[in-house]
């Protein structure tokens, strides 16, 4: 079942994220932990949709978090373009490192189930958003950034 996806604030998405980082800190080399970096990939914990309160996305709690940055090198290409998250629902993190304006959408099947606005260096987003077990894509909607390679592929199981 799909959701409706909620965007909130920097300094929501900011709050969120450090308080998830410390509460699931357990990453794993091969990119399938709670704080997995590098082009391997992360991971991410369960949610509802987000209320767009600064302070904590509905549904939040508990589910897993999937960290996700822009390059600060000014390339087309995200941190890593591969993550694992198990459950129904997922806190989608993505922050912009780069000079150049990004955003993140998610896909399965040519369908969008999830979309941060485009941001600008030093801005984040986050939000959550409801995946049934499978495989989707996220990837940077803006100019050809995704046709340079700035995409990733997202595994949920249950």
């Amino acid at each position: 079942m799909h959701s409706k996806v909620g965007v909130v604030g920097a300094a929501g998405a900011a709050l969120c994220a450090l308080a998830l980082a410390v509460a699931s800190c357990a990453g794993s080399p091969d990119g399938t932990g709670a704080h997995a970096h590098g082009t391997a990939g992360g991971t991410a914990a369960p949610g509802t949709e987000g209320t767009g309160d600064p302070g904590t996305p509905a549904g939040a709690a508990g589910a897993p978090v999937f960290r996700l940055a822009a390059q600060g090198d000014g390339s087309h290409a995200f941190d890593h373009n591969r993550h694992t998250a198990s459950g129904d629902r997922v806190l989608l993190v993505f922050r912009n490192d780069s000079g150049i304006p990004h955003d993140m959408v998610v896909e399965r099947d040519g369908r969008v189930v999830g979309r941060t606005r485009v941001i600008t260096r030093g801005e984040t987003q986050a939000l959550v958003t409801g995946l049934t077990p499978g495989r989707y894509a996220f990837y940077c909607s803006v100019g050809r950034h995704r046709g340079d390679g700035m995409e990733g592929v997202l595994e949920m199981t249950s």
